[in-house]
């Protein structure tokens, strides 16, 4: 136990040094846009279920794990990032515990990979949902027995934990039941796998009580469920994107490569291994591993308006052990491994040559330079008339909680920068202010897949953005500053 604790409290410090220049960042996307609000009602009223943002139906502790933070160090981004970082550590420290028994003295294989992971990098800090939910996850795993000891109502505590951190979670005690029920002699063992799915039923009674609605709103439903569940096309595109982004996403990929050499050449009785190594590793992951590795693939293809990576967090984490475990089989596994982790490191700052969401890798942090640079801007030289952007730019300049401004800015919030909102400005239009709300690379792979720019429209409701000189010509403005910066660009017009 000391021992944990102790590796635990250094795999935090080192977090905290490597993320350093990132912890006095102002809220970045959902962060701004739901999370933070929705902490500052409970750290100020209370409030379960948030009033300065829509309420979409997520159960509130990460609300009040924020609450608590902020009445230790403040109300500022640096106790945010350092409090999300705890969640990072204990999610790291538990892939390490869960791979020892696996990997031996080489379980911290997979949990240096995962930590560097671009994705797993980028989150670390930022106050959403689902590392906290991969973290309480895989500590569940590790209660049901990776150290030989059967734990249920611990493990059902941490599944309850994270269902009442994200509803999705969910899945993950569910997989596990189904599995226990289907093997007559663990049926006794799952009673506690219930207090999870009952945690969430009391959440979703208590929302609809106070709102009214089951899940979420009718926006949140029908862009979540209402859009995605009902299309078979659709949710093939999706499993594969969901494919993709487990396992060949952000220099993944190099690591999925290797691992599949590794299996080819034990197949064929050519294991590498040398010298002192740790124990062979098990031919198979385990059943419920597995099981939840497939169901957030399955459920995250059926569900979910937004296919981001980051709601694949608990599976990447058990998929980061099984490529570990191949890794350690090669020829040379040191020098691959260390060829593996400069990869990831590098695919902090490269960008894909695909659009991607800026919170998979570092971009995040140029969207909020880039962005903090033109609150300052519009401070300097307010317009006469309201400034008309899109979210998440439009609560930046009239939320001063978020760290872009001191006073709230007039402004006419847009939904995007699409066709159909250009229609709406007209020559009476006060400032404009314009950004790559997406990352578009200059030789876009989309450009070769024709086909995927028109599914992307038809299946996922993709509005390519109107280039900025469209906006200038129909507004009548003037452009007075436009920054550019890896890939990425604002136009301030007035």
């Amino acid at each position: 136990m000391r021992r944990g604790l102790a590796v635990g409290i250094g795999i935090y410090a080192l977090l905290l040094a490597m993320h350093g220049p990132l912890l006095g960042l102002p809220y970045f996307w959902d962060e701004a846009g739901y999370f933070v609000p929705a902490g500052l009602d409970f750290f100020r009223h209370g409030w379960l279920i948030p009033h300065a943002t829509l309420p979409n139906g997520h159960p509130p502790l990460l609300a009040i794990y924020l609450s608590g933070a902020w009445l230790l160090g403040g109300f500022h981004p640096w106790v945010t990032r350092a409090a999300m970082l705890v969640w990072a550590a204990a999610m790291l420290l538990g892939v390490e515990r869960l791979a020892r028994p696996r990997l031996g003295r080489l379980s911290f294989v997979p949990a240096v990979l995962l930590g560097i992971s671009p994705l797993v990098f980028a989150q670390a800090t930022l106050a959403q949902l689902d590392l906290p939910v991969a973290a309480l996850i895989v500590w569940a795993l590790v209660a049901m027995g990776a150290l030989g000891r059967q734990r249920a109502w611990l493990a059902a505590a941490c599944f309850t934990a994270a269902c009442l951190m994200k509803e999705t979670a969910v899945i993950a005690p569910l997989a596990v039941l189904a599995l226990g029920l289907a093997d007559a002699g663990q049926r006794r063992r799952m009673l506690p796998m219930l207090m999870p799915v009952a945690a969430v039923a009391a959440w979703f009674l208590y929302y609809h009580h106070v709102t009214g609605y089951w899940f979420g709103n009718p926006q949140f439903f029908a862009y979540n469920v209402g859009q995605a569940a009902f299309s078979p096309g659709r949710i093939g595109l999706a499993l594969v994107r969901r494919v993709w982004q487990l396992a060949f996403y952000d220099g993944t990929g190099a690591l999925t490569v290797l691992a599949l050499v590794a299996v080819w050449q034990r197949g064929r009785g050519r294991g590498a291994r040398s010298g002192k190594r740790a124990p062979e590793p098990r031919a198979s992951l385990p059943r419920t591993w597995l099981a939840i590795m497939v169901v957030y693939l399955v459920f995250h293809a059926v569900v979910g308006g937004a296919v981001l990576a980051r709601y694949l967090l608990p599976a990447l984490a058990l998929y980061f052990i099984w490529l570990s475990e191949a890794l350690v089989e090669l020829r040379y596994a040191t020098a691959w491994i260390g060829v593996c982790a400069a990869v990831l490191v590098t695919s902090w700052f490269w960008n894909p040559p695909y659009p991607f969401p800026y919170e998979d890798n570092l971009a995040y942090v140029t969207f909020v330079q880039l962005h903090v640079q033109a609150a300052r801007e519009w401070e300097r030289h307010p317009p006469t008339g309201a400034i008309w952007t899109a979210w998440p730019a439009s609560d930046e300049l009239t939320r001063p909680d978020l760290g872009y401004v001191r006073h709230p800015l007039a402004v006419h919030a847009l939904d995007d920068f699409s066709g159909p909102s250009l229609a709406q400005v007209s020559e009476g239009t006060g400032a404009l202010y314009l950004y790559s709300q997406i990352y578009q690379p200059r030789r876009d792979l989309d450009a070769w897949l024709p086909f995927w720019s028109s599914w992307s429209r038809r299946f996922f409701h993709f509005e390519p953005p109107v280039e900025p000189q469209a906006w200038l010509q129909r507004s009548h403005l003037q452009a007075w500053s436009v920054t550019k910066r890896a890939g990425q660009w604002v136009v301030l017009a007035r």
